[in-house]
């Protein structure tokens, strides 16, 4: 037995898992750098609260036509030309909307972005899925997810931060550059060879894996207010004076982070069970804590949530893995990938339906139902197929 090479097998850091861990980080800081200012600029350019919530709908709606695709060609065909390509799509997106600030436009190529953000993710995902040892898989994607939430603070502070002190130009700028990044570190990544010979026709099967499907749909109930709180929280803060968008998305960050760094190696022993428990209670609590309507609540809702999508998003996203083999990984992530942009597209529409017909408040307390039903999918449903760490420890 050669110990020496099976150390190596189950090494974590690799080259290839520190440039991919890099790429997701700036994929993630691109994605909140303009994701969270973005409604302010359709205010800017003459739209209002429904007109947001419809255009984040339309951004989910192109995400979930790519998300499959994006699984099926990066299964079959290649590894690495969706992410150049996605990438270079979204950098000349970006210099139309630094050019041409016009209300129209900007929705146009705000769904463009989704969509090719949905490649870009599903790219970086899968990519990374490949450079995790089986051993550390749910240590590996905590470390990923970490990353991921650098981006999620670093990318809505800096937003709102370049959007009020530079304006939207300045903002698109350095949107460009940060997606250029991913280009230079994509260069030296060890992409892996697809055989062209076992390629599978593009057919349900191909696009979408049912054993990822448990998982996902549980992620996609829990994840729906996530999408709504996102889009809205910053105007919602602005609006009665009761806090500051960018350091609400640093809550988010602080409690994600520590999450993560807890929950990674605890997921390899223990499951999904109790982070789906805890989870969707700090959710809960989060959307209760805005509905309180006063600027400690709304903080302190910040850190709920980042907890909650802390735990929650990295025990799923190790459930929807747990049986994949290698090459079907692709469809397998943009599976649960589907989950997110369902989830922001109904988060979004809801939010936004609500906010303008009835106000903040009882748009929080309706997206407190969607947390409910997550929990119950899980017990009733999810826990029990093939995918669950239990049934899975029971079966090997």
């Amino acid at each position: 037995m050669d110990l020496n090479k099976i150390a190596s097998e189950d090494r974590l850091w690799t080259n290839n898992f520190k440039r991919i861990w890099i790429i997701n980080l700036a994929i993630s800081i691109w994605f909140f750098l303009l994701h969270a200012p973005f409604p302010f600029y359709i205010m800017y350019l003459g739209g209002n609260e429904l007109l947001i919530g419809i255009t984040a709908g339309g951004v989910s709606v192109a995400a979930l036509i790519m998300r499959p695709f994006s699984g099926w060609f990066l299964d079959n065909v290649s590894r690495s030309v969706l992410l150049v390509i996605c990438t270079l799509v979204i950098i000349a997106a970006s210099v139309l909307l630094f050019v041409l600030p016009v209300l129209l436009l900007a929705i146009i190529l705000r769904i463009i972005l989704g969509c090719m953000s949905s490649g870009v993710t599903t790219a970086s995902s899968t990519n990374a899925a490949d450079a995790i040892p089986a051993k550390r898989f749910g240590e590996g994607l905590g470390y990923l997810g970490l990353g991921n939430t650098l981006g999620t603070a670093l990318g809505p502070f800096l937003g709102l931060t370049i959007m009020s002190a530079l304006g939207f130009p300045h903002l698109f700028a350095i949107s460009i550059a940060v997606m250029g990044l991913v280009l230079i570190v994509a260069r030296g990544f060890e992409f892996k060879t697809i055989d062209k010979e076992k390629r599978r026709k593009v057919e349900f099967s191909s696009l979408f894996n049912k054993d990822a499907m448990p998982a996902s749909v549980v992620q996609l109930f829990s994840a729906i207010p996530f999408g709504g709180v996102v889009i809205f929280v910053a105007l919602y803060g602005e609006q009665y004076g009761i806090g500051y968008g960018s350091w609400y998305f640093i809550l988010i960050a602080v409690g994600s982070g520590t999450a993560r760094l807890l929950v990674g190696r605890l997921i390899d022993r223990v499951g999904e069970k109790p982070m789906v428990i805890v989870g969707n209670s700090c959710f809960i609590l989060a959307l209760i804590l805005l509905i309180v309507h006063n600027t400690t609540a709304y903080y302190i809702s910040g850190l709920s949530f980042g907890l909650g999508f802390g735990v929650m998003n990295p025990a799923m996203q190790a459930m929807a893995m747990r049986i994949i083999p290698l090459e079907k990984r692709g469809a397998a992530t943009s599976t649960f990938q589907c989950s997110h942009d369902i989830s922001s597209g109904i988060g979004g529409l809801i939010a936004g339906g609500i906010v303008t017909g009835w106000g903040y408040r009882p748009m929080f307390g309706v997206l407190i139902i969607a947390v409910v039903i997550s929990f119950f999918v899980y017990m009733l449903w999810a826990s029990k197929t093939p995918s669950a760490f239990r049934v899975y420890m029971e079966t090997r």
